[in-house]
């Protein structure tokens, strides 16, 4: 991996998350992995609320965090789907960012580092079964996406990335969690996401790669009184990677953690 990396946590993992921060960064340097960041990023912004207000404001605000990036490196990699929609469309869509590679730092990990992965486990998963839920964002715009990351549409990439930990999975259709929905209809948005869990049938808890997807799949499961745990997948990866789980911040979930 000879690309000078940028990584962007996106607003989520930094302000509401910060485990999800915490365990990404433990993974970064336990795979040797360099990268740089700024403190002046700002949130990405998010590809639908804000873009449907001011796409104006979505446009703007979008380039100052890749002129930044820009800066710093030469491919930057975010670990939330809507920051990676929102950064790559602009980058694919202006000739100024044409040589600048956006990645979700899933498929960044996919890509280059699945057999250190394995070489590097310490506490397998053994035993364990986990729902798998990609989120809507992962894959869009897909007119877009299919030209550079045409595996992201021909393989399951995050059910490889967690079976590589040990565990088995079960999976769906590619649904929507109904987090987008929240603002103009709550109901409708409750309704999408508790149909799309209750589809997931003898597991010990769902694994997404998306902060907004893990807030809304607790949020419902708390209101349904579901005791199914909910785990952002690069807090699995800290932990098999050896990450003392107590450092991780599974306490913080709102569905604590049974299997773990």
């Amino acid at each position: 991996m000879k690309d000078n990396f940028v990584y962007f946590p996106g607003c989520l993992a930094l302000r509401k998350f910060p485990g999800f921060d915490y365990s990404t960064r433990y993974v970064l340097d336990k795979l040797n992995i360099n990268y740089k960041t700024s403190e002046d990023f700002v949130c990405c912004p998010d590809p639908v609320w804000i873009r449907s207000l001011s796409s104006k404001d979505w446009k703007n605000i979008g380039f100052k965090n890749l002129e930044l990036a820009k800066n710093l490196g030469s491919t930057l990699f975010t670990i939330c789907n809507g920051c990676f929609e929102t950064l790559y469309t602009l980058k694919k869509n202006y000739i100024n960012f044409k040589s600048f590679r956006v990645e979700h730092l899933v498929y960044t990990l996919w890509k280059n580092k699945k057999d250190e992965i394995k070489s590097k486990i310490v506490f397998p998963l053994n035993g364990k079964k986990f729902a798998i839920h990609e989120g809507c964002h992962f894959k869009r715009p897909s007119s877009l996406i299919s030209e550079e990351f045409e595996e992201l549409t021909k393989v399951k990439i995050l059910k490889e990335m967690v079976e590589l930990l040990g565990a088995e999975t079960a999976e769906g259709k590619d649904e929507c969690c109904g987090y987008p929905n929240s603002l103009t209809d709550k109901e409708i948005s409750y309704l999408i996401a508790k149909k799309r869990i209750d589809n997931f049938k003898e597991v010990d808890g769902i694994v997404v790669v998306c902060p907004s997807c893990f807030s809304h799949f607790e949020n419902v499961l708390a209101q349904e009184k579901r005791e199914l745990p909910v785990y952002f997948y690069f807090e699995l990866l800290a932990y098999s990677l050896g990450l003392d789980k107590n450092k991780i911040g599974f306490e913080f979930h709102r569905i604590k953690s049974l299997t773990i």
